[in-house]
């Protein structure tokens, strides 16, 4: 599903490589965490996979990336939008309505998805991580885990295969934390979905995890089992 290729990544007028030489494969339906100390490299990793670097951030990247088959080198961002869908660590400075539902619809409104098919799409993601009781909310009023909740559906409700999620978790209680880590773990085992997580709290998310990248900050990534790494 996603393959690095002899990758390397360093900024303009950085004094150190972000990534050298990675290569590594994530096969479809796998749940993957991304760890590494603040500053390694993490988000760079999660922004080469949807192609927001080097297109919108700059840099010199060499190697090859795919995703789904795809070239991030020489497709954009929203050309990727279909296969990757990314949810930052703030997703409340995402989003651009007020109301749950209609944040959910407003990424298939952008594609011109038919109407029939976009109430079809919006009812499935409300069922599927549990908001359909919140449909009518003020975002601004729903707790911490509910907001990372609109953000993942509001995520696929476009149908991606792979999900980036940087520091889910970061802002949400323990049970909070667990409840989305849980949904993200169904939604792996059910709906065959990719899943790469970007996190500093690893006792709320090891459990879930089926393989761990570990940046190293000095250019290395390690691709093994929780065991291994």
């Amino acid at each position: 599903m996603i393959t690095f290729s002899n990758v390397s990544l360093i900024y303009p007028n950085a004094q150190r490589t972000i990534i050298e030489n990675a290569s590594f494969t994530v096969s479809e339906g796998e749940f993957v965490l991304l760890m590494g100390h603040t500053g390694a490299g993490k988000s760079s990793v999660l922004k080469l996979i949807n192609g927001l670097v080097p297109h919108h951030t700059g840099g010199i990247l060499s190697g090859e990336i795919s995703v789904a088959g795809r070239s991030t080198r020489t497709l954009r961002p929203g050309e990727l939008a279909d296969v990757v869908g990314i949810v930052g660590q703030n997703p409340v400075h995402g989003f651009v309505s007020d109301i749950v539902e209609e944040e959910i619809a407003f990424g298939l409104e952008t594609l011109g998805i038919a109407p029939d098919v976009m109430r079809k799409r919006v009812e499935e993601v409300l069922d599927l991580l549990a908001l359909t009781p919140l449909r009518q909310r003020d975002i601004s009023t729903l707790s911490g885990g509910e907001q990372q909740r609109v953000a993942i559906a509001a995520t696929l409700v476009t149908n991606p295969k792979v999900l980036l999620l940087d520091e889910p978790t970061s802002a949400l209680d323990p049970i909070a934390a667990e409840e989305v880590l849980s949904i993200l773990h169904r939604l792996v085992h059910d709906l065959g979905l990719t899943v790469i997580v970007a996190e500093h709290r690893l006792e709320r998310v090891i459990q879930f995890v089926d393989r761990i990248i570990l940046v190293h900050g000095d250019g290395a990534l390690e691709l093994g089992t929780a065991e291994n790494i």
